[in-house]
């Protein structure tokens, strides 16, 4: 095996410094950790490119305008999706934000670095008949469950699937529910939800999902924290998990790999703008920050064209 260099060392020891600088910054502003994972991983595949041009490892008092604008033109040269490359570009240009005030860069290098347009795409959604396909299989692992455990997980898969489908929560956000943010009354109730950068909402339970909440809250207990746990009794379930499980269960439903969690929070928006509802309603409802983000859910998307040819 090669000995490592001192110079090698001290390379590495500089890269993790900045990079948990970084990560403490943007932990402290109130991002996610799992936006900060993929702002980390944004930046180690241009750290990779940088280092294959430049020769030399990358680091934030390095960069320079001609390496982003450079970045750029091999993005578009190798076809990479508009999407992805605008958001490694505004992985950078926080980045490099950050570098500046921390006095790590002396110069401003995003003079040049554009996006790359991109066709404005609708966000993909459940049809109506693909939301029932889903629902039904929820309710087919419940009748099928063999023993109590089977029992529990499904009832609580038939919960969290339906606040992300039902009332729009992010799948972060479901799993940062605890017991004392569903509040469920005879004929109503709500759920606080803390959103990105910490911002709190309110969202009205409707009458079926609160039955569902009901027989999950039944089965789970009043013991407090987490509302969700996985396997390990009392551990808060985490977003692979709830990924996890919904992949299970849209493969027992027969339908694709394009049912996310995001793609039922997207199925609650647009069965509400479907409906006549104001924008401003679904912006406050789903939490966004800015109306134009909830405006792609007035975009048609195929089955609208589809219906529209036919």
């Amino acid at each position: 095996m090669d000995m490592l260099t001192d110079e090698t060392i001290q390379q590495t020891l500089a890269d993790t410094t900045w990079r948990t600088a970084f990560s403490s910054y943007l932990e402290a502003e109130g991002v996610s950790v799992r936006t900060i994972r993929a702002y980390q991983q944004d930046i180690t595949v241009f750290g990779r490119w940088y280092e294959g041009v430049n020769g030399e490892p990358f680091t934030p008092s390095g960069l320079t305008s001609m390496d982003l604008r450079a970045y750029r033109a091999q993005a578009v040269a190798i076809k990479t999706a508009p999407a992805t490359f605008n958001r490694r570009r505004a992985t950078l240009i926080r980045l490099a934000q950050w570098a500046m005030a921390s006095e790590l860069l002396g110069y401003n290098p995003l003079r040049g670095f554009e996006r790359i347009e991109e066709a404005q795409q609708s966000p993909r959604w459940l049809t109506p008949a693909d939301a029932h396909r889903l629902v039904r299989a929820l309710e087919q692992e419940i009748g099928g469950a063999q023993t109590p455990t089977w029992n529990y997980q499904a009832i609580r898969d038939r919960a969290l699937v339906g606040l992300m489908l039902y009332a729009g929560l992010r799948v972060s956000e479901v799993c940062n529910l605890n017991l004392d943010d569903v509040s469920i009354m005879p004929r109503g109730g709500r759920v606080t939800v803390w959103g990105k950068g910490e911002k709190r909402r309110f969202v009205p339970l409707g009458a079926e999902l609160r039955q569902v909440l009901r027989e999950y809250l039944a089965m789970r207990g009043d013991a407090p924290g987490a509302l969700f746990t996985g396997k390990r009794l009392g551990m808060r379930m985490q977003a692979r998990g709830v990924e996890h499980r919904l992949d299970h269960i849209r493969r027992a439903a027969g339908l694709g790999a394009e049912v996310t969690p995001h793609a039922l929070r997207h199925t609650f928006a647009k069965q509400l703008v479907d409906r006549g509802q104001q924008l401003p309603l679904v912006r406050k409802l789903l939490g966004h920050s800015r109306l134009d983000t909830t405006a792609r859910y007035t975009m048609p998307g195929w089955e609208d064209m589809e219906n529209a040819v036919e």
